[in-house]
């Protein structure tokens, strides 16, 4: 009854942690594995029907001394694991806990001459464990399926041909064998000469196969049912997506929500005053009525009473139903790093968003490069994509791509500069490729007829004069427009876009979109000072998937990542992980958090007002042991399903609705 810890991750696999409440304890014991549960309730049962019939047939009449240990045999295949999981309860954390509840019900059944009540009383407990059982597998599987497919063992390609050896072996730069059907075990490029098509279903919960081209990144976790292909190693085994998210998740339970830890301390507090009570129930009227007592009447109305107050149904169910929200998010490629967040998140009134690759594609559709003065393509082209070679961003892997035919050079001492651009030196010569604001920090003079109001421009500089200007255009993602119409109904408001770009870029997108404000030409400083004013008067979401994102996303009471294109440092800040990069997804999320947030309310509110009637009718003589189990087995197991709901969401998406 009383809960000390919940903390149901995937790691566990199927069993359940040691400490949990209750009754939940691990189905490492023999006694708590759900097979042996069903065996020993079959047994229990047959035998209770089998004598429940010699009772109606009158049989027990002539040999009614057999009828004790009749039902006694019937009650120990489901009674002996209850006692022993008690003993271990109590000793490791609680007098007050349900197994203890359900013994001393049973016994004093059994005192009074209840017997078939008694054996009902652990059957319908027992039943109840089962269907938990289930439904909490069925929560969890959702977020293990990423564990269970794992792939422990790669094909390594040697010069010899291949060698399977453990995936955490594998340096960065090597080149493995993805098979047929096969998991891709670590992150890395495609090689080949040709795309492929790969299922990303568990990593973003994208249906459709999503076409991959040579030399793009492909994700741990990902899956090509056509053909096999080669792969370059980029990251380690511990640094893949699929470790990380794996990481993610076994932390995901592990802080809790307000409303869960209200519920945990509410039965701590709650469930030795009702034990209290039943013990009154059956003490004080033989205090009021004296020889007119009747023991059994009283002790009979104590048990009923007892067995109804127990709360497990609100601190079975309400854990179950953040824990199954992060299973719906997790099936639709919303990862939440902890259950705190997914209520957090239904309380969020204001989102900020970054540009370029969280509303914008960050793959550009034209990139056009101009040298200025006297200098030719041919001198900057080389050194403009080798310093873009060393950025992840979205902006410098189009110009690489864009500049593919230009020869590499030898450039040193690269730095990146968030929100301003790159320096590094070739020979003597410093380069600067950014925006106007490192050239002004640089000392490089612009001249009026390079600058582009509502188009992204870098500027190059070589030796502090400047060489060529780099013009790009950023495409809208095509759901952008459909998320931010659903968050203006949910009535999320402001809808703000703080950007790095110019600030005539910011703006021209933010009224496309249809924002409530956008401003640009931003440092990371200049961003957490923005979000710190929007803080003061709203609950902020922040979205981003850039390095310079980073210090926000700390900052905030939630912190969105776009998971695709995000920097390493951008996800570990975040709170929740958009597994593909659709902003469409930001409504899936609040679809979620709100629906969950509504099922613990209607189980809290169902299950108090269900118990407290029938406690009522106990204490004034209205209500049986049956009743009484109906309103502790009935209504948790009313609760569990209830709390399962969420795990059937299907996300939405602009397509569906055309």
């Amino acid at each position: 009854m009383e809960v000390t810890n919940n903390t149901m991750t995937p790691a566990e696999g199927d069993h359940r942690t040691e400490s949990s409440e209750g009754h939940h304890h691990g189905e490492s014991h023999e006694h708590g594995s759900t097979t042996g549960m069903v065996r020993r309730l079959l047994a229990s049962f047959v035998l209770l029907a089998l004598f429940l019939v010699l009772d109606w047939q009158g049989v027990w009449q002539a040999t009614s001394w057999l009828r004790l240990p009749a039902y006694i045999l019937a009650f120990l295949p489901i009674g002996i694991p209850v006692l022993l999981e008690a003993i271990e309860i109590t000793r490791e954390e609680t007098f007050f806990n349900e197994c203890t509840l359900m013994f001393i019900a049973s016994m004093g059944a059994f005192a009074i001459g209840e017997y078939p009540e008694a054996v009902m009383l652990m059957c319908l407990y027992a039943l109840g464990e089962i269907f938990e059982d289930k439904a909490v597998d069925s929560a969890r599987q959702s977020i293990s399926s990423l564990i269970d497919s794992r792939s422990d063992k790669v094909q390594l390609v040697t010069e010899e041909g291949y060698e399977e050896v453990s995936a955490e072996e594998v340096p960065v730069g090597a080149v493995i064998l993805v098979q047929t059907g096969d998991i891709v075990p670590l992150d890395g490029k495609l090689l080949g000469d040709r795309p492929r098509d790969l299922d990303l279903s568990a990593l973003t919960g994208e249906s459709m196969p999503v076409t991959k081209n040579v030399g793009d990144e492909i994700l741990a976790g990902s899956v090509s049912h056509m053909e096999s292909f080669q792969l370059e190693v980029t990251k380690p085994f511990s640094e893949s997506t699929l470790s990380r998210i794996m990481r993610m998740s076994e932390e995901a339970a592990e802080e809790k929500p307000k409303t869960e830890l209200f519920i945990r301390r509410f039965a701590r507090v709650y469930t030795p005053i009702v034990f209290g009570l039943a013990v009154l129930i059956v003490a004080v009227p033989y205090l009021i009525q004296g020889s007119a007592y009747d023991f059994s009447t009283w002790l009979y109305r104590g048990l009923v009473f007892l067995v109804t107050s127990c709360p497990c149904a609100l601190i079975i169910s309400v854990p179950l139903s953040y824990y199954s929200g992060l299973g719906a998010a997790s099936r639709n490629g919303l990862l939440f790093k902890g259950a705190v967040f997914l209520e957090a998140f239904r309380k969020v009134d204001a989102m900020i968003f970054d540009k370029t690759g969280t509303l914008t594609e960050g793959t550009f559709e034209h990139v056009e490069l101009n040298p200025v003065g006297t200098f030719e393509q041919s001198d900057v082209a080389p050194l403009i994509k080798s310093m873009e070679q060393h950025s992840n961003h979205p902006i410098a892997q189009a110009v690489v791509n864009s500049l593919a035919d230009a020869p590499p050079v030898e450039v040193t001492d690269i730095q990146e500069l968030a929100g301003r651009g790159m320096v590094a030196m070739h020979g003597s010569e410093e380069l600067c490729l950014g925006n106007l604001t490192l050239m002004n920090e640089r000392g490089v003079t612009v001249q009026e007829d390079t600058i582009h109001p509502g188009k992204t421009v870098l500027y190059f500089s070589k030796g502090g004069e400047l060489a060529a200007t780099v013009t790009l255009s950023d495409a809208i993602k095509p759901s952008s427009h459909a998320a931010i119409a659903a968050l203006h109904k949910y009535g999320i408001s402001p809808l703000v876009m703080l950007s790095g770009d110019k600030a005539d870029v910011a703006e021209h997108v933010a009224q496309d979109l249809g924002l409530d404000d956008a401003k640009g030409g931003l440092l990371p400083d200049d961003k957490m000072r923005e979000v710190r004013i929007l803080m003061q008067e709203h609950t902020v979401a922040y979205v981003g998937d850039g390095l310079n994102d980073a210090p926000v996303m700390s900052m905030v009471p939630v912190g969105v990542a776009m998971g695709g294109l995000g920097s390493d440092a951008t996800i570990e800040a975040a709170d929740v992980v958009i597994q593909g990069d659709d902003p469409y997804s930001l409504v899936n999320a609040l679809d979620i958090a709100k629906k969950t947030n509504t099922i613990v309310i209607q189980n809290i509110v169902f299950s108090l007002a269900f118990k407290a009637t029938v406690m009522i009718l106990a204490t004034l003589g209205y209500a049986s042991l049956t009743l009484a189990i109906i309103a502790d087995v009935g209504v948790t197991l009313l609760a569990v399903l209830n709390a399962t709901r969420v795990l059937h969401f299907k996300g939405t998406h602009p397509a569906d609705q055309r």
